[in-house]
């Protein structure tokens, strides 16, 4: 019951850097990415032009999902996933599609 209580609590926090990353431009996005994320970006072609690559996605929240320092949001055309860092809540993977019963399959992510 605590464990429930913890992730409720969570929620909000999670739920807006979703919708900031959601709604946000390609230089407010990578500030809410991990820090694995950015590295992995930067050493593709940029953080900001990896993001780019994620279209804007509505703000409607349609479910939410949190899992100890783990998070998962559900918006319209896009599922983010978000990790507590010693920072906030920050995205480790945008753009994410299911594949069936394998795992998302993301735009944006660490590796």
């Amino acid at each position: 019951m605590v464990a429930g209580g913890c992730a409720a609590a969570q929620r909000p926090d999670v739920e807006r850097v979703a919708v900031e990353f959601a709604a946000g431009v390609p230089e407010e996005r990578c500030g809410l990415l991990a820090p694995a994320v950015v590295a992995a970006l930067d050493a593709q072609d940029g953080c900001e032009s990896g993001v780019a690559q994620v279209p804007a996605a509505s703000a409607d929240v349609l479910g939410t999902e949190v899992w100890g320092d783990d998070a998962q949001v559900r918006l319209p055309g896009d599922t983010l996933f978000l990790t507590r860092t010693t920072t906030g809540w920050k995205v480790t993977a945008a753009g994410c599609r299911p594949a069936g019963d394998g795992p998302y399959v993301c735009a944006v992510e660490a590796g």
